[in-house]
């Protein structure tokens, strides 16, 4: 079929023999051989020569399935290169902070065709986001039911509620009286049904303000206007937030998580998302 299609588009058997890397005879006897098979005379042996309407008909076809081939290889070619993949990932903010910018560089390195994008949620908005199909993968904190998704635990993280020593009612031990006067900032609100009323955190502050931002939640905690559940990690790593106190004498000051990578059950991760989560296991995976 190549060699008809090279004389049919070249008009001769000498061009098309170049074309193709055969002989003139070759080329001569495969489009004999081809007729025979069909029962049909394709060609009328002129200079140039011309195509018979059943030679016409024959040549629309492998033209068309000649295009589709090398359109699929082109495709097959960009897959193996990253180019016309992507990746959506939900992050939460504190991983953003410090393992965003890292993780992007890494996998775009090795994907470097590859559509990236990576959106900040709070971690529950995660959880909505993956099940959606909004982003493929979620990586943040695990919630309480976590049954429709496969999952990829990372690390523990331990978060501390934190109030800065300029806080007008900060005093080196407070009280739950004190602690009910003050604001806390969140990055989002459980759902109503999530947890028994008398268990929900919320009700030990004077109020709660959802703050999608984390410098922001910082900022207001730094001016004393608020406390706020932060990570040790944070603390450890920004300079700028050291001198908040953690609330330890609270037994509801600590709260451990686990975070990790996870993903519907129900689907397939793509090769993409496949690399993405050898690269965190590398990258955050650490003991205890």
């Amino acid at each position: 079929m190549r060699i008809f299609h090279a004389v049919a588009r070249f008009g001769g058997f000498r061009a098309a023999a170049a074309d193709v890397s055969l002989s003139q005879s070759a080329v001569s006897q495969a489009i004999k051989q081809l007729e025979t098979k069909l029962d049909q005379a394709l060609v009328v042996r002129d200079r140039p020569i011309r195509l018979t309407r059943a030679g016409r008909r024959l040549y629309r076809y492998v033209d068309d399935q000649l295009q589709r081939e090398h359109a699929l290889l082109a495709e097959m070619e960009r897959l193996a290169h990253g180019r016309d993949q992507q990746l959506s990932v939900g992050i939460d903010s504190t991983t953003n902070r410090f393992a965003g910018a890292d993780l992007i560089a890494a996998l775009a390195g090795r994907w470097p065709e590859a559509r990236l994008r990576l959106v900040e949620q709070p971690s529950r908005a995660i959880v909505s986001a993956v099940l959606s199909g909004e982003v493929e993968l979620g990586l943040g904190p695990f919630q309480t039911r976590m049954d429709r998704f496969e999952c990829w635990p990372l690390y523990e993280e331990e978060r501390l509620l934190m109030i800065s020593p300029t806080h007008p009612l900060h005093r080196p031990r407070m009280t739950l009286a004190d602690v009910e006067r003050i604001p806390l900032v969140v990055s989002s609100l459980d759902e109503p049904d999530q947890r028994p009323y008398q268990d929900k955190l919320r009700d030990r502050f004077r109020m709660i303000w959802q703050i999608s931002s984390l410098n922001v939640r910082l900022d207001l905690i730094d001016r004393g206007l608020a406390v706020g559940y932060l990570s040790t990690e944070m603390a450890r790593q920004l300079p700028r937030i050291r001198h908040f106190r953690a609330l330890r004498e609270f037994e509801f000051a600590r709260i451990e998580r686990q975070v990790g990578l996870f993903h519907r059950r129900d689907r397939d991760p793509s090769a993409l998302a496949r690399d993405f989560i050898a690269l965190c296991q590398q990258r955050l995976e650490r003991a205890g």
